[in-house]
């Protein structure tokens, strides 16, 4: 294998690429290189033209089945005008069809077009100049302009324009977080390493494009660029990630595929059953077979719910707009129902589970470890705490400015926590000069001041606990100054290893006075003050939302850049994991083959010491083994899990671009709670569309049943095809789109959504009795209709169009009234009892005024729709008084069918409730005799 560049020598990597350290790339060379690896590039992938995305919303199977009907709808009219006089009212039923698959067509189209910004957002983070030595010259170019084997020069204030082999360096300090979503600017050195490893978190001598320059200088060889960086991969990850379908738009899909075919044989069974019983149907001048065929295709247009798109979207919309409310925005409707199905959230640990901010924890003082809280009561009882805050402030060139934080993130750690004394640190170290300074190193792991303070001068020196206790010559005990001893030093290393252990990162800090300003031999003859213990704290929601999260049926596991040990700390005190055999690293997750890794993903609750495409592999896995991910995050790191994921969450507040982009949804709180806040609603919603389903789907299926009965008995339509689809399209559509508009029920929430199945699950009883309550109702009402139609001149002439109108009002008032007040606000059978759903109530009273409009409008009735005209109600009373009794009888069939179940569930339960009640009168009973003996 060839060895990765991180192992190779400084001298050995510029031999490989065949490059100058002092005089960077010639003309000559810098040609052939472009020629052979090109240019620091990202590709960007095309994205799809809204017109195929709208050419493949039209061959979907319940689109075509409209197309064609629509193809038909147009050429009968025509086909069978008379005199070649075509009635241009017969192209209603092709206008509103068309309508419905263009719109249906257009909302798909919109949510289709989905720019892929977040590798724009990528590519904006390779854009900024770089300082490159070319011929012997330094030159400032744009970063997109660098290729293999270029020298660039590196300085504090600058970022990373490609993946860089450091070749050599001063105190250089690099924030990784875009990268690796670690906090803590990491420390990079020019030395070969001993491994050939590729974590990223590893490679101390590579610096990465995007990542940003805090501290020191250095020089580095070009050996990554463009499409082969770390940035490029994560963005070639994004663009490669295909989306799956959520579990409701998985089930919509078969269902309607299973529609589709069924409203395929209902029309040919129609067209033949008509063509067998109706009288004309031989009259082929009449061209009766094409009357036939546009009665078979709308009663098969009559099966296919064509409002459940629009059904769907408003609940989605509305659950949207209550998720927004909840500090969550959701990029696509059909997230929200996506969150209802997760199972596992994937999440990252800085900055989600963590503050994402180091804060001082503990305090080394006077031979002990005390909170940092109880500390700041103790800062001005001896020398001792008064010279350790000083050296806080002082040893410290961090600020914070209008709450603009500028320095590095430890070192504004301890300035928060002087804030918190009541200390300001421009104001302190106005009045106490720095004189002198041996900045930070990475050799000698301290910074050391000198400062004036009244009439004398005080050394301050911070950093690591072993390297400010090797300058120490002396340290406080009883607020007295005594050689300090082994047995000290023993003392005080054990506390630091015992917090380090709890993940804590120790800084030490001493003293002295000095006589001069001189640097020369100052790190010597030290008074050790104490030292503070800081840590990226978790987040104290955090922890109540992972207990949460289990009691809901939701497992959360923690992917992290982390050591083992520092992952486990945390994991154990958020009460993910309490084992080592929890814990998985990148080593062992590539050195596994993936029948393995899905042999034991169920029990790992944290993956250490991971890469972005690591992520990728754990969320693909965690699919592959059937379950509904979410993924959180907030880096450059996180992004393709991010697009990868089910559901990708990105963090609002200290999000980046390009994880905003990616993900599907984004916390405005960055609060882990506000997910299963969304996985609630999703729930609740999913169960709402399903009761959408079951209303569309259970009339539509009672009436092509009665219209059946009725064409088989009676050899005739006792409906037109402007019926059908003015029920169909408008009716419902107002019903069930406002079904979706109630709000989540606790049971709802309760319930933990299955992939595999069925989208009827839970609704069948409630589906089985809308189609037979609905089918004898409307069956009746056709006959009650017949009798009352009857002709008064002539009682054996039976009135197609009274009996139209009639039939038309018993087909809408069932849906109007009975199917939206059970399936919507029904309290269950042990709770007898309707809730209010005032969008639907109100809709409900709309569409009625709407179906009276029709019936009443003079006109309308008879030429649009072929109902009597407003003449026929004012000469026969009754038909008026006969609509209102087909009106109301479903609902009050209904309103007995709830009451009998009540009784039956309330006095006769099965044996499931039986047990339930039994257990819980023994749990009193057991409770009070408890209760006596105390």
């Amino acid at each position: 294998m060839e060895p990765y560049p991180s192992s190779l020598t400084p001298e050995d990597v510029v031999k490989k690429y065949k490059s100058n350290p002092d005089k960077g790339l010639s003309q000559d060379e810098l040609a052939v290189n472009i020629e052979r690896f090109g240019k620091n590039q990202i590709k960007q992938k095309k994205p799809k033209s809204p017109w195929v995305i709208f050419f493949h919303t039209l061959i979907e199977p319940i689109q075509l089945i409209l197309v064609f009907a629509a193809f038909v709808s147009l050429v009968a009219p025509i086909m069978s005008a008379a005199n070649g006089h075509v009635d241009y009212t017969e192209f209603i039923d092709f206008i509103v069809i068309i309508a419905i698959v263009f719109i249906d067509g257009t909302m798909q189209t919109i949510q289709g077009i989905k720019a892929e910004k977040s590798v724009e957002a990528l590519n904006s983070l390779t854009k900024p100049k770089c300082l490159v030595i070319r011929d012997g010259n330094q030159l400032e170019i744009e970063s997109s302009e660098l290729t293999i084997g270029d020298i660039v020069i590196l300085e504090a204030g600058r970022y990373i324009p490609a993946d860089l082999r450091i070749l050599d360096s001063s105190n250089l300090m690099i924030d990784e977080s875009n990268l690796t979503g670690e906090s803590v600017p990491v420390e990079k050195n020019h030395f070969a390493l001993a491994s050939n490893s590729k974590i990223l978190g590893e490679l101390s001598n590579i610096a990465f494009m995007s990542t940003f320059i805090t501290n020191g200088r250095a020089t580095g060889i070009v050996v990554k660029i463009g499409d082969e960086t770390e940035i490029g991969k994560i963005s070639k990850m994004i663009s490669e990630t295909k989306k799956e379908k959520t579990m409701l738009e998985q089930k919509i899909n078969k269902f309607s595929i299973v529609v589709a075919g069924a409203s395929i044989i209902v029309g040919i069974l129609f067209f033949v059953t008509l063509m067998i019983v109706s009288p004309d149907s031989g009259n082929n001048e009449g061209l009766e077979w094409l009357s036939h065929l546009m009665v078979a295709l709308t009663l098969a247009i009559g099966l296919i719910p064509e409002c459940l798109g629009a059904a769907v979207s408003i609940a989605l919309s509305i659950s949207t707009k209550r998720m927004v409310k909840n500090n969550m925005i959701v990029k696509k409707l059909s997230v929200v129902e996506a969150l209802g199905g997760v199972n596992v959230i994937c999440t990252d640990k800085t900055g989600t589970l963590t503050q994402n901010k180091m804060t001082c924890e503990k305090i080394i003082y006077k031979g002990q470890i005390i909170n940092s809280d109880d500390w700041l009561t103790r800062i001005n009882e001896s020398e001792q705490a008064i010279r350790m805050t000083q050296g806080i402030i002082l040893c410290n060139d961090s600020v914070i400015q209008n709450g603009e934080k500028i320095g590095d993130p430890t070192e504004l750690a301890f300035v928060e926590y002087a804030h918190l004394m009541g200390h300001n640190e421009v104001e302190v170290r106005n009045k106490y000069k720095r004189l002198s300074e041996i900045p930070f190193d990475s050799s000698r792991k301290r910074m050391t001041t000198v400062n004036k303070i009244g009439n004398e001068k005080f050394a301050f020196t911070k950093g690591g606990v072993e390297q400010v206790l090797e300058i120490c010559t002396h340290i406080y005990e009883d607020n007295k100054i005594k050689p300090i001893t082994k047995n000290d030093i023993e003392t005080i290393m054990t506390m630091t290893r015992e917090l380090s252990k709890k993940t804590l990162r120790v800084m030490a800090f001493a003293s002295k006075v000095v006589s001069t300003i001189d640097t020369n031999g100052l790190e010597q003859g030290f008074v050790f003050q104490g030292a503070i213990g800081m840590k990226d704290p978790v987040r104290k929601a955090a922890v109540e939302t992972v207990a949460l999260a289990y009691k809901k049926g939701v497992k959360v596991v923690m992917i992290t850049g982390d050591h083992p040990e520092t992952a486990l700390a945390i994991a154990q005190e958020l009460g993910l994991a309490n084992s080592e055999k929890q814990v998985m690293t990148s080593v062992e997750l590539e050195s596994m083959s993936d029948f393995e890794l899905l042999e034991v993903i169920d029990h790992i609750r944290v993956f250490a010491r991971v890469n972005p495409e690591h992520k990728v592999k754990i969320v693909s896995l965690l699919q592959r083994k059937g379950y509904i991910t979410s993924m959180t995050g907030d880096g450059v790191n996180d992004a393709p899990s991010l697009a990868a994921a089910n559901v990708g969450v990105a963090m609002g507040i200290t999000g980046t671009d390009v994880a905003k982009q990616a993900a599907d949804a984004i916390l405005t709180d960055d609060n882990l709670f506000t997910i299963i806040n969304g996985i609630k609603e999703g729930r609740g919603v999913y169960k709402r569309i399903q009761k959408a389903i079951a209303f569309v789907m259970g009339v539509n299926i009672s009436n092509i049943i009665a219209m059946g009965l009725i064409i088989l008995i009676s050899s005739m339509s006792p409906l037109e095809a402007i019926n059908i689809l003015w029920i169909n399209l408008v009716i419902e559509t107002m019903l069930a789109t406002t079904i979706g508009m109630g709000l989540t029920e606790e049971t709802d929430q309760k319930i933990q959504l299955k992939n595999k199945s069925s989208l009827f699950e839970g609704i069948w009883g409630m589906f089985i009795r809308i189609i037979i309550i609905n089918t004898i109702t409307v069956v009746s009402a056709f006959y009650i209709a017949g009798v009352v139609a009857k002709d008064v001149q002539d009682p054996e002439l039976f009135n197609k169009f009274r009996t139209t109108a009639m039939f038309f009002v018993a087909m809408t008032s069932p849906a109007l009234f009975v199917n939206t007040m059970r399936i919507t606000t029904w309290n269950g059978a042990n709770k007898f009892g309707y809730t209010s759903n005032t969008p639907l109530m109100i809709s409900s009273a709309l569409a009625l005024l709407l179906n009276l409009m029709i019936i009443l409008t003079p006109g309308v009735s008879s030429t649009m729709f072929g109902l009597i005209g407003i003449s026929d109600y004012q000469s026969h009373p009754m038909i008026i008084l006969v609509m209102i009794g087909l009106a109301f009888l479903p609902m009050l069939i209904m309103l007995v069918s709830d009451c009998v179940l009540y009784i039956i569930q309330k006095h006769f339960p099965n044996r499931w409730d039986r047990n339930q009640r039994l257990s819980k009168l023994i749990i009193e009973d057991e409770k009070e005799s408890t209760e006596i003996q105390i």
